[in-house]
């Protein structure tokens, strides 16, 4: 009774002898008593060694070969109408988002001057056919007096310089009816373009449309010379757009007529709309960048077109669509980590000409490698095609506690830009 009742009074007695302890002297028990704790956990607790290398399984799902890419809203068809004739502008009829039907007027041109050359032409076709009249005349008299002096000159009641004095009319007459003829073709000619100009003071719509821009204002002089002055730019129809996107070299090999594209646009930033690829074209833009004197690159881009429906009038040309054409689409195929494709030992100097992958058997096994082929290449996982590589296999993506946690291998995939 009395052992049960000192093991009780010990803490207490402990205490109070800690107590009257100096502040130094109180630290410095703590810091034993704290290190023979944490020697005594050590002990009966020692810390489980960190797997030397990390791996992920391997596994079937789906993957898609998305190429991304950008490019503007635009009608179909759009034409820039101008003026072909030069003057004053009187009068606009249109306005921005104007509809208009074909031969609908859209602007006039002080007619004017070209009213008055128009009456000069006439007058001088008037005249041209006067003269061609009287040379029509002249010709058929200066035939029938050459026919005549003939007969006579045969019975020889004329000398043949007679004869000869209406020949040579009848050859001058026939001279002057060439030349009347001429005249009156120039005349015609010249009234036909002095018209075709009078007609061009009036601007006209070439088809059904709607007005995109209106470049010009009442009161403008144009000077016609060897381009065409631009006045309006007519779209035909809105309801029917399109989008001409850039796509690089690299993936526009992909991209087949017919595929569908998806976009989105900053002005619905909550919707996906839908469109078809029309066309992939064969010209070609070539850019190059530099970051120094020394280095320099150079990127090619083709124009893939894609129809849009714009029924519901939501886009509005000049809009920048962001687009996602799903080049392919592969249902239940083996998939790795991409990390896994990066991977190489850090022990590892061998350098490979094929891709591979790093297989570890069990936790306790070293690493092995093995060669693959591999296909659609996504933005976190990649197709494998070919090589003895099954579901469920674990393949490592990284080494823990090394230098070098990577190590590119040649002839491996390397996945971004701007695919997945």
């Amino acid at each position: 009774m009395k052992k049960i009742t000192s093991i009780f009074k010990f803490p207490v007695v402990c205490w109070k002898w800690f107590k009257r302890l100096g502040l130094f002297k109180k630290i410095l028990l703590l810091a034993v008593l704290a290190g023979a704790v944490w020697y005594a956990w050590t002990l009966l607790f020692p810390a489980k060694e960190a797997p030397r290398f990390q791996t992920v399984r391997v596994k079937k799902g789906d993957i898609a070969d998305i190429v991304e890419a950008s490019g503007p809203l635009a009608p179909i068809t759009t034409t820039q109408v101008g003026a072909l004739v030069s003057g004053e502008i009187l009068k606009i009829y249109v306005d921005y988002n104007t509809p208009v039907k074909k031969g609908d007027l859209m602007a006039v041109i002080d007619p004017t001057q070209i009213q008055a050359d128009y009456d000069q032409a006439v007058a001088s076709l008037s005249s041209a056919t006067e003269s061609l009249e009287s040379a029509k005349m002249a010709y058929n008299l200066a035939v029938l007096n050459r026919d005549r002096y003939r007969d006579l000159f045969a019975k020889d009641y004329v000398s043949k310089s007679s004869l000869e004095e209406y020949e040579l009319a009848y050859v001058n007459a026939k001279s002057s009816l060439n030349s009347a003829e001429s005249a009156v073709i120039q005349a015609q000619a010249r009234l036909d373009s002095a018209k075709k100009d009078l007609d061009n003071t009036r601007i006209v719509a070439p088809y059904d449309g709607i007005v995109l821009t209106k470049i010009v204002s009442e009161g403008q002089s144009l000077t016609s010379g060897y381009s065409t002055p631009e006045m309006f730019t007519l779209a035909q129809d809105l309801t029917k757009m399109q989008i001409e996107a850039k796509v690089s070299e690299a993936d526009v090999v992909k991209i087949k007529e017919g595929l569908q594209a998806e976009f989105t646009l900053d002005g619905y930033p909550d919707e996906k709309f839908v469109g078809t690829v029309r066309q992939v074209r064969t010209n070609y833009s070539a850019s190059s960048s530099s970051s120094s004197s020394s280095n320099s690159s150079s990127s090619t881009t083709y124009t893939v077109v894609i129809d849009v429906d714009n029924t519901e009038g939501k886009f509005m040309p000049g809009m920048t669509a962001t687009i996602t054409i799903k080049a392919q689409d592969k249902k239940d195929v083996l998939l790795v980590a991409n990390e896994a494709l990066r991977f190489s030992p850090s022990n590892n100097q061998q350098k490979y000409e094929t891709t591979g992958l790093w297989v570890l058997d069990n936790p306790q096994a070293e690493p092995r490698r093995v060669g693959v082929r591999v296909g659609i290449i996504g933005t976190t996982e990649t197709e494998v095609t070919e090589g003895e590589i099954k579901e469920g296999d674990r393949v490592i993506v990284r080494e823990s506690g090394s230098a070098a946690l990577t190590m590119a291998v040649p002839g491996r995939p390397r996945p971004g830009g701007r695919r997945r």
